[in-house]
């Protein structure tokens, strides 16, 4: 009776002490698990915090980092080392931040190109401007402008009044009854431009390259305090967005000299060129705007498209340089004068080099 009671005391105490055992370590994983989660939430509220954002921005560029923005982009290798030798030169800050900040990178770029300038380095000079071009296409900055109100004084618009033949008005004022742009002196109002009530179709871009168009409507047609002609519009919201140029183009009104040219072919096999010959007669003529991938020319002889030209001028308003180009299309304007389309088809490495710099202000 006594043996049976002890073994029956006996089992309920290992009974108890393998209960306590469970649920010690039950406790023990819970108060872990509570651990765990308390922790992890303290990192990622502290790595969501803008003073550990700052710092990650801040740190030095790596190999990795480098690798992974090649990779992004579809840098070659020329691309990639002179991004290499950009963040080792400058020391720059964690170039996958920098590369979100268009102004920044932009700054430090312009640093590096006056430093490849100073020696001549035109191989590299290319290098840098095509990484540009393809940063710059990845890591957009998408400015919404949803209201006209929203648009910069300063901005241009441009008017077009005939397929390819536009005209530039400058936003003078923006104010909340209405944007007041300045109408250049070479727009016939009359002739070429809408009537006060009637609507108008117009194309802008903002700071980071992206073109709008903008439909709105004129008020009316004034004189500005320096006599020159302006246009009232009222505010719309019917902007759009539109697809990005592939090069970046600068307006331009400087004269310049063309001329035909004779094509021929030398050569055979894989050692065949095309090659440019220009005639020695020239005329003059101006230029419009320009791109690395072509001008417009304007002149008052009726020269037909799908011709090529010789242009020789001042493409980056500095130094005279010249280029082959073949004319895709020629505009009449009102006053007589034939503009020309023009895509680029030989023009020199450091020729597109000085017009990149002075459509991206490198130059300035």
């Amino acid at each position: 009776m006594n043996g049976n009671t002890g073994s029956t005391i006996q089992a309920r105490a290992e009974v108890g002490s393998h209960l306590f055992t469970i649920l010690f370590i039950v406790a023990v994983i819970v108060f872990a698990l509570l651990a765990v989660y308390f922790i992890s939430k303290a990192i990622t509220k502290y790595h969501n915090s803008p003073a550990y954002l700052e710092k990650k921005k801040k740190r030095p560029t790596s190999v990795k980092d480098i690798n992974e923005i090649a990779q992004i982009c579809a840098l070659v290798k020329e691309e990639k080392d002179l991004l290499f030798h950009f963040c080792k030169e400058v020391s720059t800050p964690n170039i996958m931040y920098l590369v979100k900040d268009r102004e920044a990178l932009d700054s430090h770029l312009k640093d590096l190109y006056k430093k490849l300038s100073t020696i001549n380095d035109n191989e590299n000079i290319s290098n840098l401007f095509s990484l540009r071009k393809k940063i710059f296409m990845v890591f957009k900055q998408k400015v919404i402008v949803k209201n006209s109100k929203l648009i910069d004084v300063g901005t241009d618009f441009t008017y077009t009044v005939s397929k390819g033949f536009h005209y530039k008005l400058n936003l003078k004022e923006n104010n909340p009854d209405g944007m007041v742009l300045d109408v250049p002196s070479t727009i016939n109002v009359e002739t070429d431009m809408p009537k006060p009530l009637e609507k108008i179709s117009l194309v802008f871009e903002v700071k980071d390259g992206a073109p709008y168009t903008l439909d709105s409507r004129i008020v009316r047609y004034q004189k500005g305090k320096d006599g020159s002609q302006q246009v009232i519009l009222v505010h719309s919201d019917k902007i759009a967005g539109l697809q990005q140029r592939g090069q970046e183009r600068a307006d331009m009104n400087c004269p310049c000299k063309f001329s035909s040219v004779k094509v021929s072919i030398e050569g055979t096999g894989k050692k065949e060129k095309v090659v440019y010959v220009p005639a020695e007669k020239e005329y003059d003529g101006k230029l419009e705007d320009i791109s690395t991938g072509g001008c417009r020319l304007s002149t008052y002889l009726p020269i037909k498209a799908d011709q090529n030209i010789y242009i020789k001028g001042t493409f980056n308003n500095k130094q005279v340089d010249n280029a082959v180009g073949v004319i895709v299309r020629t505009t009449k304007r009102a006053d007589n004068v034939f503009v020309l389309h023009i895509r680029f088809v030989k023009i020199d490495s450091p020729v597109v080099n000085r017009i990149n710099a002075m459509v991206t202000h490198y130059d300035a």
